[in-house]
């Protein structure tokens, strides 16, 4: 005989709820680790949420991954766990907040040669913080732009011209004088003129200003180097972005209170004006309006010039030009690799992966993945029509390994098979893409 429902329901019933409260494992130590976790030296209180590490995760695999340790810890452990690790997680924001404001660490950038003198200086006072001590002086010594070699050259061949003729001074040439007698002459240092701002960001992360890397100052502070890539992003997808204060505060320090949130952004974006280089400076407006935002006009970008292509091969539907065709393969080549492969480090060291950036990034990503496929098709498609089956094949193949789901791809490639002679291949990729025959 069937038991009657409500028992049923009422078994269910305490037996979830058991699976919720009861722990799975056993918990050793569990007042000393929450010890810990107050005290700074623990992250979390067992073990970190599954593939919490991998950053960028989606949300719905935190969830999960909540929920897997929910049911491993019994939901009163699972919510002493949540309450301590968020506040040790606050705990730590607000000491890297303390500790980036400090004369401390103000110093130690001075000493390590990250800012002058006068911007230590500068920043000691906006703090109400008294100056260093007298004997406090960076040991690094300023780099000069070494002299070209054809300069040497080019001063020997004109030595020795001067010589053989006995004149004093020798003829200029490119503006430098070359005086007999073994006088010195110090070559001008050549005006770097201003130019575009040069973006790579597919591969690679370099920013480049009238030929100079503006890189490694950018990096070398490494919370204005995730606003910069963090704008960069942001207003790649959206060109005429406005990134609200509030948002670029929360983005920055998430967990802490929203004053210091804010407190912790604006002392950030006075201080890039002293760290950062002043091509990039000057495209970053943060001023007394409640928004953000970067300059990217007269920026070259390999990133929109990627989709861009990607846009033009698609229109032409068949034949390409030569000309196009040579471009479309360079530029494949030239754009391998992750769009803004450092982010996943900046963002974890920052604010430990816990804002929203990553959803950005992961878009960002997608567009570029969808741009490589699309021009890889335009390229098979131009062989295609050209009657150059066998070169259309290896590149099909390449873009369905990328995305195994573009069944137009998958219906060239059955095509380039068959005008190749390759009928068993051809059945394959009908089969495995379920392509209509």
């Amino acid at each position: 005989m069937l038991p009657d429902v409500s028992v049923l329901a009422s078994a269910i019933a305490i037996g979830v709820l058991l699976g919720l409260l009861v722990p799975k494992r056993r918990l050793p130590d569990l007042r000393g680790r929450l010890d810990d976790l107050t005290a700074g030296r623990r992250r979390w209180l067992y073990r970190p949420p599954v593939d919490w590490s991998a950053a960028p995760a989606s949300r719905r695999a935190r969830l999960l991954s909540e929920l897997d340790r929910l049911l491993e810890l019994g939901a009163p452990v699972w919510l002493l766990a949540r309450l301590y690790e968020d506040r040790a997680a606050r705990a730590t924001l607000e000491e890297a907040a303390a500790w980036s404001n400090s004369a401390a660490a103000l110093l130690s950038a001075h000493l390590a040669g990250t800012i002058s003198e006068e911007e230590l200086a500068r920043h000691l006072t906006a703090r109400g913080l008294p100056p260093p001590a007298a004997n406090a002086r960076s040991t690094v010594v300023a780099r000069r732009p070494a002299t070209p070699i054809d300069w040497w050259a080019e001063k020997e061949e004109l030595a020795r011209q001067v010589t053989a003729n006995g004149d004093g001074v020798g003829p200029p040439t490119n503006g430098h004088i070359v005086e007999a007698a073994g006088a010195v002459v110090t070559p001008p240092v050549p005006a770097v003129e201003p130019g575009l701002l040069s973006i790579s960001i597919i591969g690679r992360f370099e920013i480049t200003s009238a030929g100079v890397d503006l890189t490694p100052d950018l990096l070398r502070h490494q919370v204005a180097a995730y606003i910069v890539v963090y704008l960069l992003a942001r207003t790649i997808l959206n060109a005429k972005l406005r990134l609200p204060k509030t948002e670029l505060a929360d983005e920055l320090s998430p967990g802490l209170a929203a004053d210091k949130q804010r407190k912790r952004l604006t002392n950030r974006l006075t201080d890039m004006k002293t760290e950062l280089p002043a091509a990039l400076v000057s495209r970053i407006t943060a001023g007394r309006e409640e928004a953000v935002t970067l300059d990217l006009s007269a920026t070259t970008i390999d990133y929109k010039r990627l989709l861009a292509l990607a846009e033009e091969c698609a229109g032409k539907a068949g034949l390409l030009s030569p000309e196009l065709a040579s471009e479309a393969e360079g530029l494949l080549a030239s754009c391998e690799g992750e769009v803004l492969p450092i982010w996943d480090d900046l963002e974890q060291t920052v604010n430990g992966a816990r804002g929203a950036g990553g959803e950005f990034v992961r878009e960002l990503r997608q567009r570029a993945e969808d741009a490589r496929v699309t021009i890889l098709g335009a390229l098979a498609a131009n062989h295609l029509a050209r009657h150059e089956a066998p070169a259309a094949i290896p590149l099909l193949e390449r873009a369905l390994e990328r995305q195994p789901d573009r069944e137009d791809m998958a219906r060239k490639l059955r095509m380039a098979y068959l005008e190749t002679g390759q009928h068993a291949r051809a059945a394959e990729i009908q089969k495995a893409h379920a392509l209509e025959a």
